[in-house]
């Protein structure tokens, strides 16, 4: 028999998980009001680049996904993205590949590079291309941890891999051709706002948040009607003005 402790217990629980829903649901609302408008010029903006963004999907499609300096280059290129331009990671991560800097470079000339090319967090993120190169066996390990799930993947790879969280990790499932995933970003966010599946910005640092609006990505396309991996290129470009990666 439960003592009195044991029930303020069980009922303070409760309590505070109703609490929490409440915030959650609060805080992570969905407007019921969808931006006709706007999905329809994104209907349209589709049908014009339709055949430009099936073209970079197939791409991702054809990584060779037993190929580990392949996939660690990739790897790198989405650990750099956060908070810097795509073009210009792109660029460190060419250059640290040319000058095998990826395979043997030192933190300190990964540093230099990184920083050349305007890479944020130059220290920590050459720190953690040296650990990952050691950890991932300069890649060699990859191919043994991608899996047929890419949900499942994505979690081992935020567990396992120095400076990936979810969004890094979605981005770089994506880009060797995994699919079902969303990558969020400040782009994605402003184009879920615009569409009417969110009604504010979402901190995603969190696993249940990304999640959440993850699920509210998947319904933005299921509602302009294309698949999702061609909804996040499309977002970007309404962003960036191009389709990169």
């Amino acid at each position: 028999m439960q003592g009195f402790w044991g029930v303020r217990r069980d009922f303070l629980n409760r309590w505070n998980k109703r609490f929490r829903d409440a915030q959650h649901s609060s805080t992570l609302g969905v407007t019921p009001a969808i931006n006709d408008a706007y999905v329809g010029r994104l209907r349209e903006e589709y049908s014009r680049l339709k055949d430009v963004i099936e073209q970079r999907l197939e791409e991702f499609r054809r990584v060779d996904k037993s190929d580990g300096y392949r996939l660690f280059e990739e790897l790198v290129f989405c650990i750099l993205t956060p908070q810097t331009s795509a073009r210009r990671a792109d660029s460190a991560v060419r250059e640290l590949s040319e000058r095998g800097l990826l395979k043997a470079g030192r933190s300190r000339e990964i540093y230099t590079v990184l920083r050349r090319w305007g890479v944020r967090f130059p220290s920590n993120k050459a720190r953690y291309i040296v650990q990952n190169r050691r950890k991932l066996e300069g890649g060699l390990a990859l191919p043994r941890i991608l899996g047929a799930d890419a949900h499942a993947t994505r979690e081992v790879l935020v567990r396992e891999v120095w400076g990936m969280g979810y969004k890094e990790a979605s981005h770089f499932l994506r880009n060797i051709g995994y699919e079902g995933l969303a990558i969020i970003d400040r782009h994605i966010l402003r184009g879920l706002l615009r569409i009417g599946v969110l009604e504010s910005e979402v901190d995603v640092s969190s696993r249940s948040r990304y999640l959440f609006v993850e699920e509210r990505f998947m319904e933005a396309a299921r509602i302009v009607g294309v698949p999702p991996e061609a909804l996040d290129l499309l977002l970007w470009y309404q962003g960036t003005g191009e389709i990169f990666k």
